[in-house]
């Protein structure tokens, strides 16, 4: 039964969705498609998720668990714990970190990163609040950025959204320098400090609030502007190396018109339909196996007032994939993914390749007794075009 489900989910997703954006064929790009049976017990879309050695992390926030997939067996192998309360409570989560199999950690909106073992029991509690520019020291867990942890350096970077909350209006070259991007944590000392580097001006060009996509690579981090096309290749030193526009051809109608319209005067409806007219990038992620970035992102694209515009936020329902060389950070092709198909902020890379999830709501093949997802290889991207004529 299990292998019929998986060839009628690969049929019913690839007749169904022929015609993407530059005619890149998609279908010869799969590798493999995994379905797990799941229960109530595992929610269908989660704020986080985290790969790790052959296990797939899931947050389920609403049951306070934390749900490990064995993707080799394709089953899941344990639940874990995240309470609230109690002498292992964790206050109120905002997302996690596997650092490995036994270290878990957990930051809070008490400004604490709690630190659990694989069980669940509380272990350490390490608090960051003294290290508050605006008093909201709020790690960047969900959608946008994650925590990552780098051999080169032992340390933990925590990318905070403390320019996220400077008013627009204070938004200049000064908060730059007042306001530094990243939080680094010494898992060893159990202390932090900020990463000596600031962000360049250019990250001004859209003064409205100042968000990142974050990655890593083995000897640099790198950031992504959440409204325009300003990347950042940063040493772990904190001194910057490299500062350019990513390339594409679908992300460019970033704009200002949503901030600088007179939002009061509208409904909350018409002014999500106002903010989904504008890009966004939706997230960043290296390729170590293959050598390439993955960055994810909303084109802008007008919502009929028949549509719910505010689920968007949340599903998407489309987005754009754009991939990068991973040295020199050139474009190599981009793909406008089958409208309400995809999790836009559900993908994770693993030894085989770029890891989606077919779950959208929407989707008329979503079956929410299974956790389904299709794993793609663009090793070979370059023979591919040049053979399509591109």
């Amino acid at each position: 039964m299990t292998k019929l489900l998986l060839v009628f989910l690969i049929y019913s997703f690839f007749s169904c969705s022929r015609t993407l954006d530059n005619s890149l064929e998609l279908s010869k790009f799969l590798v493999e498609t995994i379905a797990i049976p799941i229960d109530l017990k595992t929610e269908t879309y989660t704020r986080s998720l985290q790969y790790l050695d052959g296990d797939l992390y899931w947050w389920n926030a609403d049951r306070e668990t934390l749900s490990v997939f064995d993707l080799s067996d394709k089953k899941i192998k344990r639940f874990i714990n995240m309470e609230r309360e109690g002498p292992n409570g964790l206050g109120n989560p905002i997302g996690f970190f596997v650092l490995n199999n036994d270290s878990i950690y957990v930051p809070t909106m008490s400004f604490e990163l709690r630190l659990i073992d694989k069980e669940g029991k509380l272990v350490n509690v390490y608090n960051y609040l003294n290290y508050s520019k605006l008093g909201v020291p709020i790690p960047s867990m969900t959608r946008y950025s994650n925590m990552f942890h780098t051999n080169h350096s032992g340390l933990i970077y925590l990318g905070l959204r403390d320019l996220g909350n400077v008013p627009p209006s204070n938004l200049n070259n000064q908060a730059l320098l007042e306001y530094p991007p990243i939080l680094c944590f010494n898992k060893s000392l159990g202390t932090f400090n900020y990463l000596d580097f600031k962000l360049p001006t250019s990250f001004l060009t859209y003064n409205n609030f100042i968000t990142l996509s974050q990655t890593s690579k083995s000897n640099s981090l790198l950031l992504l502007h959440r409204q325009s096309n300003t990347f950042v290749e940063v040493g772990f030193n904190g001194v910057e190396i490299k500062e350019q526009q990513l390339q594409t051809k679908l992300l460019n109608s970033f704009s200002n018109e949503y901030y600088l319209s007179p939002r009061m005067s509208r409904s909350i409806e018409e002014n999500m339909q106002l903010l989904h007219k504008s890009s966004e990038n939706l997230g960043l992620v290296f390729d170590p196996y293959k050598n390439l970035i993955y960055r994810f992102g909303w084109p802008g694209d007008d919502i009929s007032a028949d549509k719910n515009a505010m689920k968007f936020g949340y599903t998407p329902r489309y987005f754009t994939i754009s991939i990068y060389n991973g040295d020199d950070y050139s474009l190599k092709h981009e793909i406008t993914l089958p409208k309400n198909t995809y999790l836009a902020h559900h993908y994770f890379v693993s030894e085989k390749g770029l890891n989606l999830f077919p779950m959208h709501p929407d989707n008329p093949e979503f079956d929410e007794n299974y956790m389904v997802i299709h794993t793609f290889d663009f090793s070979n991207l370059n023979k591919y075009l040049k053979s399509a004529g591109f």
